[in-house]
């Protein structure tokens, strides 16, 4: 019997002929079994530095996808919004607070200003594709399934530097610079072990949750009246940058 290494030798011998007899090379066959749409954890580290009173603020997210759910996890303020997108590509959002083990249900009708693809791909990699496309590709590092981007972004108002991720459609490092004040959000980790992107996911379904349009007759309920005053009840925003490059970073809109 072959053994492992004898096994992973041969098969990416075999690999490299076909390739070689199909006239590319082996990274790039290897590039095309790279899936973007497989379930993929990453987490982010977004500083802050203003540079007038030289204050920084340090802060972490997580991004987690599978299948057409996409999670933004917020451990600062113990907040978790997962997205999901439905076959009719209508859009809703439930929003957790993971102290709590509660959460609130919004329909599509109501969450505003998420609508088309453009807004779903801010959701699903931070950045929307339309600002992508406006951006000038520098540089190219690496090969295959491991190929990075160089991307700039250079106007009036603005420097923008990211290095893009293609084959896992990820940010791997994002810098902005806009009037005195530099974010930078910065991969830390990434992983795509289902088993445990599963067992994420799967948590929230033990949750109890409160629909949006119930809010008005539940504010009897202690956890109800305490997100309502502190603004935890309406729906947000979230990502880097929208399709217009405005920055809504890593607050949140209330």
């Amino acid at each position: 019997m072959i053994d492992t290494e004898k096994a992973r030798r041969w098969r990416y011998r075999i690999v490299a002929i076909a390739a070689v007899v199909m006239g590319v090379s082996p990274f790039a066959y290897s590039a095309k079994n790279c899936d973007a749409n497989m379930p993929v954890s990453a987490q982010y580290t977004i500083r802050i530095h203003t540079a007038k009173t030289q204050a920084n603020t340090v802060t972490n997210m997580g991004l987690w996808r599978s299948g057409n759910s996409v999670a933004e996890q917020y451990p600062a303020k113990k907040v978790t919004e997962i997205w999901e997108r439905n076959h009719v590509n209508t859009i809703k959002l439930n929003r957790y607070f993971d102290a709590h083990e509660r959460g609130i249900e919004y329909a599509p009708s109501d969450i505003k200003g998420l609508r088309n693809d453009d807004d779903w791909s801010m959701k699903r990699q931070l950045i929307a594709n339309s600002l992508l496309a406006k951006m000038t590709l520098n540089k190219k590092i690496g090969k295959g399934c491991e190929r990075e981007e160089i991307y700039t972004l250079h106007d009036d108002t603005q420097l923008i530097t990211l290095t893009w991720l293609p084959a896992s459609q990820l940010v791997k490092n994002y810098q902005r610079e806009l009037n005195g004040q530099l974010t930078v959000w910065a991969l830390t980790n990434k992983s795509s072990d289902s088993k445990m992107i599963k067992a994420f996911f799967d948590k929230y379904l033990n949750y109890q949750t409160t629909d949006y349009a119930d809010i008005g007759d539940s504010e009897s309920d202690p956890f109800i009246r305490k997100m309502i005053n502190l603004g935890f009840i309406d729906h947000g925003s979230s990502g880097i940058y929208d399709a217009q490059g405005n920055g809504i970073g890593s607050s949140h809109k209330h």
